[in-house]
């Protein structure tokens, strides 16, 4: 799946809105990794009540505190939003590390109709994710109803990537520590 952003600007959701646009950086960033790609929209309800359990879901799974290899999850946003400043607002209520395509980038218009996501103004398909992994193919798609699977039960995560990481908390259960 890394070969879909080459030659693309991933901008990362942090304060000064850094950049991914070289191939090197997209290929350090994405290669190897389970690419989650979150099709949303801030005018969406569904998406604005999906946007806290996705925030949650990332964090226990790229926060060492939860798992040991923790930098096996990247999300990127694909927005389907109407207006850059709506982008920008629904942005807050992401995670900080994910990633995004800018508002301007046609080729988020492209990612709608490769992966046959509603239109601009069609919301239907908005709070649908897409998973592909290290094989760079697509995994399968994941509903909302399935990510709050993964978030209820973590130990699914380490079979949909195809490595067997142990969590921390099954560790500490292991080892008697709280």
């Amino acid at each position: 799946m890394v070969d879909l952003f080459l030659g693309k600007v991933l901008v990362k959701n942090n304060k000064d809105k850094d950049e991914l646009d070289t191939e090197r950086e997209i290929i350090l960033r994405l290669q190897n990794r389970i690419l989650m790609l979150f099709f949303g929209s801030g005018e969406c309800e569904k998406c604005q009540d999906f946007a806290p359990t996705l925030k949650d879901f990332y964090k226990k799974l790229t926060d060492e505190f939860y798992v040991e290899r923790s930098a096996q999850l990247v999300l990127l946003y694909i927005s389907l939003d109407s207006s850059e400043e709506q982008l920008e607002k629904f942005l807050k209520e992401l995670p900080k590390r994910c990633l995004f395509l800018a508002y301007e980038d046609p080729y988020r218009k492209y990612m709608h109709f490769l992966f046959r996501i509603g239109a601009e103004r069609d919301v239907r398909g908005a709070g649908s994710a897409e998973g592909g992994g290290p094989a760079s193919g697509l995994l399968r798609p994941l509903a909302r109803r399935r990510v709050g699977d993964l978030h209820a039960g973590f130990g699914l995560l380490p079979q949909l990537a195809g490595r067997g990481g142990a969590y921390r908390q099954k560790l500490h259960d292991e080892r008697g520590v709280r």
